[in-house]
């Protein structure tokens, strides 16, 4: 066997690794190749670059592009990978050097597109983010990555019907990690539903089971028999009370239960939601009368203004690309102190996770030891006047409550926020705070402690349960 032909035979289990997301094997088979002549290596060490990436290792990652680079400095995918690299590591205008250099040496090639677009949305420029994934889509339309983050540009640019058609390639986008449900009968299309039993499946982040669920009533009023709802253990209690969903199971049924079966985030795609027609009565869910009990006693008496606060969302260290939104996202609870001190506000944690370990405040009530799923949560909330959180989700929760909601929402946010405005279709109660400047909280608490000091002076909202 030629040295070669060995080569490829490693390049390609590597390459089936890597495609497998099998990242750590994949670098494991490119360590190997490494020593190889200058074109090989140079591919080895570029590959393995886009691995390390994968991994989080990020300045692992840049120094395996940048040796590739020295053995081949006009090989245009490790100038991709490199560009990719710098754009999470928040060095967008070098990630568009390095992406610019990857498309002047091979214009067809997608990937720089693809980090070119974050770059420009990390620099405030979402048009331009946008354009750059057309741009992308046009050069690989089936790549399911470069559908899926088309689709969330799209939606962010209130572009419904396109943006939700492409984002049913969620499913085979390897950076999501999602996994399909294996549910044996056929999928809901928009076919005629009258007389049948539909399973609407949960999807994601609990924010979004939340945000989602209100599009179930939709598919009611079309004639569905029954609708059986599948999520996660933590939001049984509280979704079992909703209009619309005659069951709600934490275990996928038995194929003899229903007969049809739709991802949730499908129902938007499905049911032809636009921006104007999104159902936004509120509260579509309330708490359920034995949590009401519960926790009706269980905060401190005030005559203050009862604002519930949640400053950090789900680190999930073990997933890089959710980890790095997470670390946008989230603050630590000393940076609130502004807010801390404002008088006449009665706090009351809603904090969950490693961030809640934080909390070492006395002016803080805390009752989320107690707390053992969303039904909890949410009567909590509806004690509340107000709710001041990081985009978690809390603030979902308190929107489809009719509490009102104060998101900070960090530069460059999640798409469900739309662009240029402070209020949201999704929840008519819900206030935008928006960083101006990434990584700078200070003007967006500046504002919030200044609105909060009017809102201590305003008429309460009705507490607890209508």
């Amino acid at each position: 066997m030629s040295a070669a032909t060995g080569f490829d035979a490693d390049l390609g289990t590597a390459l089936r690794l890597h495609r497998a997301g099998c990242w750590a094997q994949a670098v494991s088979v490119y360590d190997r190749l490494l020593g190889d002549p200058p074109v090989q290596a140079a591919q080895a060490y570029s590959n393995r670059g886009a691995a390390l990436r994968r991994l989080g290792r990020a300045d692992e990652a840049a120094a395996s592009c940048i040796e590739a680079l020295v053995r081949c400095p006009d090989m245009a995918e490790a100038y991709a990978n490199l560009g990719a690299i710098l754009q999470e590591a928040d060095h967008p205008l070098a990630a568009l050097d390095a992406c610019r250099r990857a498309v002047a040496l091979a214009p067809s090639l997608y990937t720089p597109y693809l980090a070119m677009a974050h770059a420009r949305q990390d620099c405030g420029d979402p048009a331009g983010a946008l354009a750059l994934l057309r741009r992308a889509a046009a050069l690989a339309p089936a790549m399911p990555s470069v559908r899926y983050n088309l689709a969330e540009a799209l939606l962010q640019h209130g572009l419904f019907e396109e943006g939700w058609q492409a984002y049913e390639a969620r499913w085979q986008a390897r950076e999501l990690a999602l996994t399909r449900p294996a549910c044996a009968k056929p999928e809901w299309t928009g076919q005629d539903i009258a007389g049948k039993t539909l399973l609407v499946v949960e999807e994601q982040g609990f924010g979004d089971t939340l945000q989602f669920a209100r599009l179930i009533l939709l598919v009611k009023a079309r004639g569905a028999r029954r609708i059986v709802l599948h999520c996660r253990a933590p939001l049984v209690r509280l979704l079992a009370g909703m209009e619309g969903v005659d069951t709600v199971t934490a275990a996928l049924p038995d194929p003899g239960a229903y007969d049809l079966w739709v991802p949730l985030l499908s129902l938007m795609q499905r049911l032809a939601v636009t921006p104007d027609r999104i159902p936004a009565a509120v509260p579509y869910l309330t708490p359920p009368p034995d949590a009401v009990r519960h926790w009706s006693e269980a905060l401190p008496e005030t005559e203050d203004l009862r604002v519930g606060l949640v400053w950090a969302g789900d680190p999930r260290l073990g997933h890089a690309a959710a980890s790095r939104t997470d670390a946008r996202r989230s603050l630590a609870l000393a940076q609130l102190a502004t807010l801390l001190t404002v008088p006449g506000v009665s706090w009351v944690s809603l904090q969950k996770g490693p961030a809640a370990a934080q909390l070492d405040r006395p002016a803080v009530f805390d009752p989320m030891p107690g707390v053992t799923d969303f039904a909890d949560t949410a009567a909590i909330v509806r004690q509340l006047d107000l709710v001041i959180g990081v985009d978690t989700a809390v603030v979902h929760l308190a929107g489809a409550l009719g509490v009102p909601a104060w998101v900070l929402s960090r530069f460059s946010g999640c798409w469900r926020w739309l662009l240029d405005r402070d209020d949201s279709p999704w929840y008519p109660t819900l206030r935008l705070f928006r960083q101006q400047r990434p990584d700078d909280w200070t003007p967006v608490l500046a504002q919030v402690r200044e609105e909060l000091l009017r809102a201590v002076q305003l008429p309460r909202h009705h507490r607890g349960p209508a």
